[in-house]
């Protein structure tokens, strides 16, 4: 299976040497990716590649791949991503000291019942 989409190539002027904007592409194509991928997976479905107009696939070329629609993919990627990274750990309850809270006091609220003494 050829997958058009993985095809990158770092030295892309081909002189030998990597220059900042090639490294700068490169990290535009990581990040496009996802959306590339989307849609070239999308234009192998014919009755959606005709419904949204897709031409990515080796029949018809692959001028999809930068069209709004394989952005709109990557951004929706790209925030879900972010979403997640940001929710892991997000409903895990602090761990309170017993020794200075109590859970609640009488109106639900937590009730401060000040420092130790120190033992002699």
């Amino acid at each position: 299976m050829n997958i058009q989409a993985l095809h990158f190539v770092l030295d892309i002027d081909g002189n030998g040497s990597i220059a900042g904007w090639e490294i700068i592409a490169a990290l535009k194509w990581a990040f496009s990716l996802p959306g590339r991928l989307m849609v070239e997976g999308l234009g192998n479905i014919p009755l959606v590649a005709d419904t949204f107009h897709i031409q990515a696939s080796a029949a018809t070329g692959y001028a999809s791949f930068h069209s709004l629609l394989a952005t709109v993919l990557n951004l929706l990627f790209w925030v879900g991503c972010l979403v997640l990274v940001t929710r892991i750990g997000a409903d895990s309850k602090a761990h309170a000291t017993t020794t200075d809270v109590t859970p609640s006091g009488p109106d639900g609220m937590p009730h401060y019942r000040g420092p130790k003494t120190h033992k002699q």
